[in-house]
């Protein structure tokens, strides 16, 4: 299923929500999405909008985050600037 997701141009996660209330922020906090599949409301500058194909359908989709599973949402990316 293709799903409206944001990179962070930063730590370079892709985060997409799950469900109407599934509040995503990436792991350093620049850019967040909500609203899963009724509506989408994106929060930060520093992302890029990808079309993402992921593996699921909408009721494992809302599953994973209504039962706290949490193995979907967030696909971490590696730091562009690693700490030394």
């Amino acid at each position: 299923m293709k799903v409206y997701a944001l990179q962070c141009n930063k730590c370079l996660d892709v985060i997409w929500s799950r469900a109407r209330h599934d509040f995503r922020t990436c792991t350093c906090g620049s850019v967040s999405i909500d609203g899963g599949f009724d509506y989408t409301k994106c929060s930060g500058l520093d992302s890029t909008p990808v079309d993402l194909n992921v593996d699921c359908t909408k009721d494992e989709a809302y599953d994973d985050w209504n039962k706290s599973i949490d193995e979907l949402g967030c696909i971490p990316g590696k730091f562009a600037h690693p700490a030394n």
